[in-house]
């Protein structure tokens, strides 16, 4: 409580475009230790949520953890999917991964992106290249949801 005290005190005596800088700084410091630690982590975060938002069954977000639907927490090929992509935080940096990631997204399109299909390891050759069809349909081992990416 002291630190908090002594924080309130030093944002008190400042001016606002100050105390905003301050406080980006403060908030940028806790996220790149945050991302070190996370990066060092054997085993990611996983959470389990009753829903994720677009109608995903799963979502690696990079430092803070893996976001998996209740309704799949025991779908191992799923959530190896999602370590994937954890793994390739760990190799590539928080922001590599986002801007390899963007990059990707916007010139293949997500089907054929190279981060997605190192993740679809466990999918047919036919799912790894056409796997929104694939989960939609059924045909995929990872998820069936035939709202996916919709």
């Amino acid at each position: 409580m002291l630190f908090l005290s002594q924080i309130d005190v030093f944002l008190l005596s400042m001016k606002t475009s100050t105390k905003i800088i301050s406080l980006l700084a403060i908030a940028s410091g806790i996220v790149i230790t945050y991302n070190i630690i996370q990066r060092r982590r054997k085993k990611p975060p996983i959470f389990f949520k009753k829903e994720l938002a677009k109608n995903y069954n799963a979502r690696t977000i990079p430092p803070f953890g893996i976001f998996i639907k209740e309704s799949e927490k025991d779908n191992k090929e799923l959530i190896d999917h999602e370590i994937v992509h954890w793994k390739q935080y760990q190799n590539k940096g928080l922001i590599r991964f986002y801007i390899d990631y963007a990059k990707e997204m916007k010139e293949l399109g997500y089907d054929k992106m190279p981060m997605e299909k190192e993740a679809r390891v466990n999918e047919s050759e036919y799912c790894q290249n056409n796997y929104t069809e694939c989960v939609r349909n059924g045909q995929a081992k990872t998820v069936y949801n035939p709202n996916f990416r919709l």
